[in-house]
């Protein structure tokens, strides 16, 4: 084989090679859902925006992994996560029906989830899990919430599912749900946006103050990834950094 076959051969050889190494990475790319939960992770002039958003993705940047957000429905996204390697979830509620489902990153935030009512409803009065059935509950599809009403035997007619948590607040001022669970972040925000006055409301009932809220992956990711965003994200929280994302988006 003449000279220039063999430098021709090795040049093509090494953008076999690029070429493969550009591939394995963008297979390893990780996709990483988000549902419409503001204060934590939603879309904003088409950008995903939020306080979990920001702290995700400083840690990611910190630790060079790729990526990708994309805005799903919580539900789809759940089971999706599940199904699918390389793919993630952020803001989930760590409670004990999904432990063994999923691979955990956190905690971003404590949990702290109420159910509220307006003040003006003196009628409503909880002191009691079995209290909540005698009511009507605005509820996410696939929140932890649903799990709690579902391992408690609360049945179709003591709750209304709906798909975006923006929808309960108006629910609830337009008097078409008795109670709805929210934390603080997720309640000052909503009623900030929304034009509400946050003396209209009054703490039902605390729900939960279990686990706390994580990034969930397929069970097949990389113990080694995992630790490594792991390492990152508690890098990023030794900071400050959230209670100075907070501060952007509760004012």
């Amino acid at each position: 084989m003449s000279c220039h076959w063999k430098i021709k051969s090795f040049k093509i050889l090494i953008i076999i090679l690029l070429l493969g190494i550009v591939v394995n990475a963008q297979a390893r790319k990780l996709t990483i859902f988000v549902d419409n939960w503001p204060p934590y992770n939603f879309e904003k002039n088409d950008k995903i925006v939020g306080i979990s958003t920001e702290l995700i993705e400083a840690a990611l940047q910190k630790a060079k992994i790729p990526y990708k957000l994309a805005v799903y429905p919580f539900k789809r996204a759940l089971i999706t996560v599940q199904r699918t390697p390389n793919t993630m979830l952020f803001t989930v509620a760590r409670v004990p029906q999904r432990e063994d489902m999923f691979a955990w990153i956190g905690p971003i935030h404590p949990r702290r989830v109420y159910l509220y009512k307006l003040k003006s409803r003196t009628d409503v009065q909880i002191d009691e899990i079995e209290d909540i059935k005698k009511y009507y509950t605005g509820v996410l599809s696939g929140g932890s919430v649903e799990q709690f009403f579902k391992t408690n035997d609360f049945h179709d007619h003591n709750y209304y599912l709906v798909s975006d948590s923006e929808q309960l607040l108006k629910m609830l001022f337009k008097q078409r749900v008795d109670l709805i669970p929210g934390d603080p972040l997720d309640l000052a925000y909503q009623m900030n946006s929304q034009g509400y006055k946050y003396s209209e409301l009054e703490i039902a009932y605390l729900l939960s103050e279990e686990g706390g809220y994580y990034m969930i992956a397929n069970k097949n990711t990389s113990a080694k990834l995992l630790a490594k965003i792991q390492k990152s994200l508690e890098e990023v929280l030794a900071t400050g950094a959230r209670d100075r994302i907070i501060n952007k988006y509760i004012k």
